[in-house]
């Protein structure tokens, strides 16, 4: 298969190629923001402006359910969609030139690794979590922030509101367990650092099962694109709208439920895993603002409570690690020994108020 037709087989059609001096303006922007954001990497901005530089870079025609670019690696181009201003053209770039660095060629040229995806033939692997974990480091680059969006009835906080936002989110709360420094020298290293380490605390089949939701949550949005994408576009009578309509919510739950089921194998994992290392007061402490910490990154309904009814039974868990090492270091003397710690009121306190947020919700439904 002719290049033309690999484009055309992915929904590119290229326009014509873009102009020299836009391509400069895009590997100049691109090369000073990596280089200024990430520098503890070995980037310079000259190393990166001389790669950025002479790759092909063409105005297409892109598949509706594509992003505004994309990077080919079979031709190792860059296409726009038609119609963007340098200004546009040099944000959408960030995310593609990033695929570039990542590439790993065998001796025949043949594509072997790209950031967190690995191929394997023509069969990739996590290249969905390689879409998440290029568009953080794409967000920070542009000095985005987190802000709280809602899609598909979930309310969650992301760095990539418009972008990959769902994967966005779920990748933050990985980062979370590894730390983001692995994850972005996983990313563009091409390495298996992030890997290793995030089954080092969860495990490598939550891993797997993980990295094949993301998966899963791309191929249905892209669906969720082109029915919603239908409805516009076409005249319908009303029993098909009403058909499409009921996909979509079908599509929506989908999507909610892997999410979800996502979201807590990974909290349930490590932190599961982290309670077995406590060994003293200050583990303990550590591990409850751990803990409490990542209520800001999970994804909620307001009838969701997996979380609140973990963290109780967390709190719990801890009290009994508490009363433990207190009693290897302070032995009791007394025959029925009496345990009214200011840890054991304080979490006595928290699941009141847990258990109280939780009725008050469910009550005003």
């Amino acid at each position: 298969m002719n290049a033309e037709s690999e484009l055309k087989k992915n929904g590119i059609s290229i326009i014509e190629p873009l102009d020299e001096e836009s391509i400069k303006s895009i590997a100049k922007n691109v090369s000073k923001k990596l280089a200024l954001g990430f520098p503890n990497y070995g980037f310079t901005y000259d190393s990166l402006y001389e790669r950025f530089s002479k790759l092909p870079m063409y105005i297409a025609t892109l598949r509706e359910g594509l992003a505004e670019a994309s990077y080919f690696y079979k031709d190792s181009s860059v296409y726009f969609r038609d119609g963007m201003g340098l200004s546009d053209l040099e944000k959408f770039a960030v995310h593609e030139l990033i695929h570039n660095l990542q590439e790993r060629k065998d001796s025949k040229g043949n594509l072997t690794r790209l950031g967190l995806c690995t191929f394997k033939g023509q069969k990739a692997r996590d290249m969905a979590l390689n879409e998440a974990a290029v568009q953080t480091i794409t967000s920070n680059v542009l000095d985005s922030n987190f802000e709280s969006v809602t899609y598909y009835g979930i309310t969650f906080s992301t760095i990539s509101s418009n972008c990959y936002p769902i994967i966005c989110n779920l990748i933050a709360q990985m980062a979370y367990v590894t730390g983001e420094e692995v994850l972005f020298d996983s990313t563009f290293n091409s390495n298996d650092h992030f890997k290793n380490k995030f089954c080092a605390f969860c495990g490598e089949k939550v891993y797997n099962h993980v990295s094949s939701s993301f998966d899963k949550l791309l191929d249905l949005e892209e669906r969720l694109i082109k029915l919603s994408a239908k409805i516009k576009n076409e005249d319908l009578s009303l029993s098909k709208v009403k058909n499409i309509s009921d996909k979509i919510s079908d599509l929506k739950q989908q999507i909610r439920n892997i999410y979800f089921n996502a979201q807590e194998l990974i909290i349930k994992s490590f932190f599961s895993t982290l309670l077995k290392s406590l060994i003293s007061s200050d583990d303990i402490y550590t591990f409850r603002q751990k803990l409490y910490n990542y209520q800001d990154l999970i994804g909620t309904t307001d009838s969701y409570h997996f979380f609140n009814t973990f963290y109780i039974e967390m709190m719990e868990n801890l009290d009994k690690k508490f009363d433990g090492i207190t009693e290897s270091y302070h032995p009791s003397t007394y025959l029925i020994p009496y345990k009214d710690t200011a840890f054991s009121r304080l979490i006595r306190y928290i699941k009141k108020v847990i258990l109280k947020r939780e009725f008050e919700t469910d009550k005003n439904k």
